[in-house]
């Protein structure tokens, strides 16, 4: 019997020993792989979290300053007010009174300061010579019983502004929701013709908004 080489014998175990290894080092070669890809994949991730983060904190501090801004103007505007009631206080009250009650009966602010303009320049205590009164001239005699007007009243802002807006909306849905046939009935009811009258509205400084979306101008 022969026996068997053993430098072959040692040199196949050598080989099988080398394939072992390489295919140990390839295994570990691609899980580190799969590590560093996943690695990579993380920081990627991470990336992009803090990339939010920041656009996030970017955006919260230009709201943060565009809520300063608006606080600041608030304060302002708040000062001025009240400075200009402490000047003006009758002045004051008839904007206040024209704000909340042409908001009540559909009207934009602006167009009913410039009828009470032309109507009576803002004196409260304005009387014509056909026996209108007050801030929106009304006619005490035309509409003391419809509307039953307290006269004792009759020179009170709040009271004499919603007394003239209630005849103007009556106006406006009579004439259909046209503004101007509304405001020529006011000033003029059904017996005369004063074209004049819308002109005089429309070229008032309250009816001369920059923003027209919202005001409704009579001349155009």
């Amino acid at each position: 019997m022969m026996q068997k080489n053993p430098v072959k014998k040692f040199a196949v175990s050598l080989s099988v020993l080398s394939v072992l290894a390489v295919g140990s080092l390839l295994a570990q070669m691609v899980q580190s792989n799969r590590n560093y890809e996943r690695s990579l994949a993380h920081i990627r991730f991470l990336g992009r979290q803090l990339n939010d983060m920041h656009g996030q904190l970017l955006q919260l501090n230009e709201e943060q300053l565009a809520n300063q801004k608006k606080y600041e103007r608030l304060d302002l505007l708040e000062y001025k007010a009240a400075t200009f009631q402490k000047k003006f206080p009758d002045f004051a009250r008839i904007i206040e009174a024209v704000y909340k009650k042409s908001r009540r009966y559909g009207f934009n602010p602006n167009l009913v300061l410039s009828v009470i303009q032309v109507e009576s320049a803002f004196n409260p205590l304005a009387v014509s010579s056909a026996g209108a009164y007050g801030l929106m001239q009304v006619l005490y005699t035309v509409w003391k019983d419809e509307l039953r007007i307290d006269k004792s009243r009759i020179f009170d802002i709040e009271y004499n502004i919603d007394l003239g807006l209630q005849i103007l909306r009556q106006y406006h849905d009579i004439s259909g929701g046209n503004i101007r046939r509304a405001l020529f009935l006011y000033n003029n009811g059904y017996k005369y013709n004063n074209s004049g009258y819308l002109t005089k509205v429309n070229a008032s400084i309250y009816n001369q908004d920059a923003d027209r979306v919202n005001l409704v101008n009579v001349g155009r």
